[in-house]
């Protein structure tokens, strides 16, 4: 029998984690859960400096600003693109790295259900350069090393996109508790309307 690799896919609290274990529990072992596995990126705060960075220059951006408002303006921007691009080539790795216990299990002839794959790591790329919290030339670079190093890798056979409006993403977000997402939740953030442009 073939072996498939399913990909979840969708926004931050979209429910992927509880699709793919669910696939798991409802195939009678014939599909194994990958869930992501970030935790270096939350062991050492990543997400929660990009996060805190990108509000920071949100807020800002767009205001007229002069003097030291200007440069403090300037500054943050430039956090935010360090952890921007800091945070894509950490996932990036990381699920590279996660690409190897994959393909194993696929060529052992097991069906994969998995959270996220690399490839939503491009799109959210994208849209950290479309918001400017990548620069144009680390986006070029990102997009050359994923383009050279995915070339031959196994692509999912299926990707399940799961859609859900703002307001139920931040309502979930609320209530896992997971600290470094608590500020995506609150009401003036449009990181997550951003996502799910």
């Amino acid at each position: 029998m073939k072996s498939y690799l399913l990909s979840v896919a969708g926004n931050i609290a979209a429910g992927k984690s509880t699709l793919t274990r669910a696939l798991e529990d409802r195939s009678g072992g014939k599909i194994v859960s990958f869930l992501e596995q970030v935790d270096y990126v939350k062991k050492h705060g990543y997400l929660e400096k990009y996060y805190r960075a990108v509000t920071a220059y949100d807020k800002l951006k767009g205001k007229k600003l002069k003097g030291d408002d200007r440069e403090s303006f300037l500054r943050i921007k430039r956090e935010a693109e360090y952890w921007g691009y800091k945070i894509q080539e950490t996932y990036f790795l990381t699920r590279l790295l996660d690409l190897g216990v994959l393909n194993e299990l696929l060529r052992e002839g097991q069906s994969v259900a998995q959270d996220r794959s690399i490839y939503e790591d491009k799109i959210f790329t994208k849209n950290s350069n479309n918001n400017e919290y990548i620069t144009d030339r680390d986006y070029r670079k990102y997009q050359q090393l994923f383009d050279l190093v995915m070339d031959n890798k196994p692509k999912p056979d299926l990707i399940i996109y799961l859609e859900s409006d703002v307001e139920a993403l931040k309502s979930r977000i609320l209530g896992r508790s997971r600290g470094e997402e608590v500020d995506l939740a609150h009401p003036k953030n449009s990181y997550l309307s951003k996502l799910n442009d």
